[in-house]
């Protein structure tokens, strides 16, 4: 039980960090948009395409600690059970 509790925590925090990360790029976006001066359009380009793939990895890594964490909960609620069937 204590395995599958410290790969909930784990999941978790793969989540929070995931889309700390997604927050992190979607500002930089508006901090991006928002710099109106900016007349080398290469760079403008070149960060996009970086943000954008963060945007899209740190989403996915989301999804996949998500449904880690949901597999690692169901799999902690199957040792509960079983565990209290044994003891009855």
């Amino acid at each position: 039980m204590l395995v599958s509790s410290i790969a909930r925590f784990n999941a978790i925090n793969n989540m929070n960090n995931a889309a700390m990360n997604m927050m992190n790029a979607a500002s930089s976006f508006t901090n991006m948009s928002a710099f109106g001066g900016e007349h080398d359009l290469a760079m403008l380009h070149e960060q996009d395409k970086r943000l954008s793939l963060d945007l899209a990895s740190n989403s996915l890594l989301y999804k996949i600690s998500y449904l880690q964490e949901k597999a690692a909960k169901k799999r902690q609620e199957q040792e509960i059970k079983r565990n209290l069937d044994v003891m009855a």
